[in-house]
C-alpha cells in the first residue's frame, strides 16, 4: 500500500550519478512533447479584377464556405489533439532549487516525481509504437495548494484530454475543486487516501485504500472458512487496528453469511475462544510492535499444541516488519494484502528494468513501475475507445500490470476507486506473493 503524504523521499543509487542524471532530466523536463506536426491550409491569393454582382455573390459564398470548412477542420484538429494530450502534474518543486546549483536535497525532494515521470514516459513510448503518438505536458505542481487551484483553470489543462496528478492529497483537493470541466478525468496515481476524502466524481484513485485492504482480507478469510472453523477478530486500541478492522465483520458476512465470527479485545479472551475442532482464523490489524509480538508469541505457543490449528491474517504494513525473532511465525500461515503484483523475476520486469537503466542510467523504483502502468493502461484505453468514452469503460476494463492490478468501482460521490489487492504469505523469512 502506498501512502503519499507531503514529505520528502530518499533516492536510491549512487548519489553523484543520480544528481547528474537529475540535472539532465530537469533540463529536458518541461519541453517534453511527442505529437504529430500540425498542418495548415494554403489558399491562393484573391483576384482583384472587376467582377459582376453574381460573381461577387458566388465568390462570397465560396469564401464563407471555405472559412466554415477551415474552421471545422481546425476544430477537428484541436479535438484530435486534445484526445491524445495528457497533462502530467508532479511535484518536482523546481522553484525550490538552490540558486547556486542542484544540491542533494533538491534531488531527494524531486525523486518521487522524477521516477514516476520517467516510468510514465517509457509506458507512453511503448504503446505509441503501434498507434498515434501522444502529446505529454509535464507540469510542476510545486507541492503548493494555491498554485494547483489556479493551475486547474489554465488553458493547458483545458486543452488536455486527461490529467494525471497531482500527487499529494492537499494538491488533489485544491486542483479538483477548481477544475472547470467536471467531466474531465483526474487520475490520482499515488495517494492512498480514501476517495471519500476528496468527494470528486471525476477522480480515479489508483492506489487501493485501507478499506480496499479490509475488503480483500474479508474475502480471503471467507473463502478459507470451512464448516467447523471459527473466525476470531482480535481488536487492539492502536489507530491502524481500528481503521483496518472497521467493517471487517460485516465485510466477511457479506461474502459468506453463515460463518461463525467472534470479536475479542484481549489475549485471555482470544485463548478462551480458540477451538480445538476446526481451524481458528485469527484476524488482526495491529501495527503496534508490542501488541503484535505478544499476539504472535501467544498464537505460536497455542499452535504448537497438537489440538490447535491457527491461521493468521493481518495488516498490509506487516510487510515492512522483521519477524525473524519469531522462529515459528511461518507456521501460522500469515496472510496479508498488498497493492503490488510485481514479480521481479519475470521477463517483462527484467526488460523494463534494463530499458530504464539504459535510458536513465539508474534502476527503476516502485514509482517508476507505477508510472509505467498508469501510462500503459490509460493510453491503451484512449486508443481503443477515445478519451470521451473512458468513464463508461473503466469499470469493465481490469488490468494486470507490471506493478499494479486495476479493478475499478464507481461511486456517485467520489468517483472511481481501484479495489484490486493481491495476497502475500509469509514464507522463508519474508512475505511473498502467492
Amino acid at each position: 500500500m502506498t501512502s503519499v503524504q507531503n514529505h520528502q523521499q530518499q533516492l536510491s543509487g549512487n548519489k553523484k550519478l543520480r544528481k547528474s542524471y537529475f540535472i539532465y532530466a530537469v533540463s529536458l523536463l518541461l519541453g517534453v512533447s511527442a505529437c504529430a506536426p500540425k498542418s495548415t491550409v494554403l489558399r491562393a491569393p484573391s483576384n482583384t479584377g472587376q467582377v459582376s454582382s453574381a460573381d461577387t455573390n458566388a465568390a462570397k459564398v465560396a469564401e464563407e464556405k471555405s472559412a466554415a470548412e477551415e474552421k471545422a477542420a481546425s476544430e477537428k484538429e484541436k479535438k484530435i489533439a486534445a484526445e491524445r494530450s495528457i497533462a502530467l502534474l508532479l511535484p518536482f518543486q523546481l522553484d525550490n532549487i538552490n540558486a547556486l546549483g542542484v544540491q542533494e536535497n533538491d534531488v531527494k525532494r524531486s525523486a518521487l516525481a522524477l521516477d514516476f515521470y520517467q516510468g510514465f514516459q517509457l509506458g507512453l513510448q511503448e504503446i505509441s509504437k503501434n498507434s498515434k503518438p501522444y502529446k505529454l505536458k509535464v507540469i510542476d505542481s510545486k507541492d503548493n495548494a494555491y498554485f494547483n487551484s489556479t493551475l486547474a483553470t489554465s488553458e493547458e489543462i483545458e486543452q488536455s484530454g486527461i490529467i494525471v496528478g497531482p500527487v499529494y492529497p492537499i494538491e488533489i483537493k485544491a486542483f479538483g475543486n477548481n477544475l472547470i470541466n467536471k467531466d474531465k478525468l483526474i487520475i490520482n496515481p499515488l495517494a492512498a487516501s480514501p476517495a471519500s476524502e476528496f468527494g470528486l466524481q471525476n477522480l480515479v484513485t489508483i492506489t487501493p485504500s485501507i478499506k480496499s485492504h479490509t475488503n480483500g482480507i474479508a474475502k480471503r478469510v471467507a473463502n478459507d472458512f470451512m464448516t467447523g472453523d471459527i473466525i476470531i477478530i482480535y481488536n487492539t486500541p492502536d489507530n491502524d487496528s481500528r481503521q483496518f478492522l472497521n467493517g471487517m465483520l460485516s465485510a466477511i458476512k457479506e461474502q459468506k453469511p453463515n460463518v461463525n465470527i467472534i470479536s475479542v479485545s484481549t489475549l485471555a479472551q482470544l485463548n478462551e475462544k480458540l477451538s480445538q475442532t476446526g481451524s481458528n482464523l485469527v484476524v488482526s490489524g495491529t501495527t503496534d510492535k508490542t501488541q503484535l509480538n505478544n499476539l504472535i508469541s501467544n498464537l505460536s505457543r497455542k499452535n504448537a499444541e497438537s489440538f490447535y490449528s491457527i491461521k493468521l491474517y493481518g495488516h498490509p504494513l506487516w510487510d515492512r516488519f522483521d519477524f525473524s525473532n519469531h522462529s515459528n511465525f511461518y507456521s501460522l500461515h500469515p496472510i496479508i494484502t498488498t497493492e503490488s503484483n510485481f514479480k521481479a523475476w519475470t521477463n517483462t520486469a527484467r526488460n523494463f528494468r534494463e530499458s530504464y537503466r539504459q535510458k536513465f542510467g539508474v534502476l527503476p523504483s516502485d514509482q517508476s513501475y507505477k508510472g509505467y502502468d498508469v501510462a500503459v493502461y490509460f493510453g491503451k484505453l484512449i486508443d481503443r475507445y477515445g478519451v470521451n468514452n473512458l468513464k463508461s469503460k473503466l469499470t469493465g476494463e481490469s488490468y494486470n500490470g507490471l506493478f499494479n492490478t486495476y479493478k475499478f468501482e464507481y461511486h456517485d460521490n467520489w468517483g472511481f476507486t481501484n479495489e484490486a489487492v493481491n495476497y502475500k504469505e509469509y514464507m522463508h523469512g519474508t512475505f511473498q506473493l502467492q
